[in-house]
């Protein structure tokens, strides 16, 4: 969004009156320096790329997964890695104040318990958490496990974290910036108003905020002298995203800096990110970067045939050589506050730094590495007999390909959609689920082929026990 000089400068000064104030510590000072670098970016760069300067990428970026050769030097890629679970979000979108991590899965499994099951060992005193197949057990490895959290979920998860067996102490904790949400209309930090609240006023700045985080903690440098540069990062709610061997063998082998995992896209994955080039380099380009009218375009499967699965592999030895030049895209993120007031965010996300690394790949996997769970009729999916959970504690699907599933807004607060289960349906020979309005499922449904179920709008509706919907 460039702004004019004498206008940016204005903003500016009175910027770093703000920060000022607000720099009262090594922490607050890191996190106000963040912030700056985002905002003076943002009063700078255009919004929008260049559309006639952009194709999608070549063959020379783009790998397929099922050409990776397997890995059998395992204990020596294994000594060279660290799994870093992005964990900062809050539940809200389902209803929930506390981490998305916290969130049950299955059989009162949360997202934490999975990121940990994948990746730690359990021991003879507590053998409930001795799984053969997870990583670290299976290969007699030590790889460690970083959450990545923000100011809004770190205390909760140190609290679950103190809840884990001994064993688990390969599991560790730290955390992106805290920054001031701006005014949509002045530019200015929200903060300052007497309307925004103390939560209200900031926001964690993104996961590309990460390697500056992984920097100010000490974190980059103590898995750079413990000889750890290969860095898989993913999303917490994305339980199909273990650690996978041959994806790290590829990139040592291949002397990669910088991989994104990406999968084919379908019209249920049209505002998905995706890979492009432009100006002679590699970019990963999100909607708020698409001109109004190529909109239609981006979202068309036939220009764009991938998306990110934010699975990324990077190498910590070129962050450290490039973390003062690093930069992604400013994605404005607008929202609105409860006392009504209209804010933005700045944030970049870890997909837009692509563009500071040299010698990068596109790897596109299968749709088993890409779970995420965004609503409850995501978490709907997941917690049926569609899926299962292997012995390396990875969600599997049990049926050539997961059902459509669309619910009513009854059911967006993970409170509600409980409410609304006696027991979640057999679900392995449905093909499309859609609920309109109330309704509760009792035990003993099955739900087969196309389904449509419309509650009456005024008592809510019940699917009877042993009921089979066609």
């Amino acid at each position: 969004m460039p702004v004019e000089a004498e206008r940016r400068e204005a903003l500016l000064r009175q910027l770093d009156g703000f920060l000022e104030r607000f720099s009262v510590d090594e922490r607050s000072k890191h996190d106000c320096e963040v912030f700056r670098g985002l905002y003076e970016q943002f009063l700078t760069e255009p919004a929008t790329i260049d559309w006639s300067q952009m194709h999608p990428i070549g063959d020379d970026i783009q790998r397929d997964y099922g050409s990776l050769p397997e890995c059998e030097d395992i204990e020596a890629v294994l000594e060279k890695v660290v799994v870093v679970k992005l964990n900062g979000g809050l539940g809200t979108t389902m209803g929930c104040r506390v981490p998305k991590s916290l969130i049950p899965v299955r059989d009162g499994e949360t997202f934490l318990d999975f990121a940990i099951k994948q990746h730690t060992v359990g021991t003879e005193d507590h053998p409930e958490t001795f799984l053969f197949q997870a990583t670290n057990e299976r290969y007699g490895s030590r790889v460690p496990l970083y959450l990545l959290n923000s100011f809004r979920t770190e205390e909760a998860t140190r609290e679950a974290l103190k809840e884990r067996p001994e064993g688990a102490d390969l599991i560790r904790q730290f955390s992106q910036s805290r920054c001031p949400r701006l005014d949509a209309e002045t530019l200015l930090p929200a903060a300052e108003g007497p309307e925004a609240s103390a939560e209200e006023g900031w926001y964690p700045p993104g996961h590309g905020n990460v390697f500056r985080a992984m920097h100010h903690s000490g974190v980059l440098q103590t898995l750079l002298d413990e000889g750890r540069h290969v860095c898989f990062v993913s999303n917490i709610d994305n339980t199909g995203a273990n650690l996978d061997l041959r994806l790290a063998k590829f990139f040592l082998d291949s002397g990669a800096e910088y991989v994104m995992e990406v999968t084919p896209k379908t019209e249920a994955d049209v505002k998905g990110g995706t890979l492009i080039e432009i100006n002679g380099r590699i970019m990963h380009l999100e909607m708020p970067q698409v001109p109004a009218e190529h909109v239609d375009e981006f979202c068309s499967l036939r220009t764009f045939k991938i998306f990110n699965t934010n699975n990324i592999w990077i190498d910590l030895r070129a962050v450290r050589r490039r973390l003062d030049a690093i930069s992604m895209e400013i994605i404005v993120n607008k929202k609105t506050l409860s006392c009504g007031r209209r804010v933005i965010q700045l944030e970049t996300s870890i997909g837009g730094a692509i563009r500071n690394f040299e010698r990068v790949f596109g790897v596109c996997v299968g749709r088993h590495r890409f779970l995420p769970v965004k609503r409850t009729q995501d978490l709907l999916a997941i917690k049926s007999n569609v899926y299962s959970v292997d012995a390396e504690h990875v969600l599997r699907l049990q049926v050539p390909r997961a059902p459509f599933v669309a619910l009513s807004f009854h059911y967006d607060a993970v409170h509600d959609f409980d409410a609304r289960f006696a027991e979640i349906p057999d679900m392995r020979a449905l093909q499309k689920l859609v609920v309109a309005g109330d309704v509760r499922f009792g035990t003993g449904v099955v739900l087969q082929g196309d389904v449509e179920i419309v509650g009456d709008g005024e008592v809510a509706e019940r699917v009877c026990k042993g009921r089979i919907l066609l």
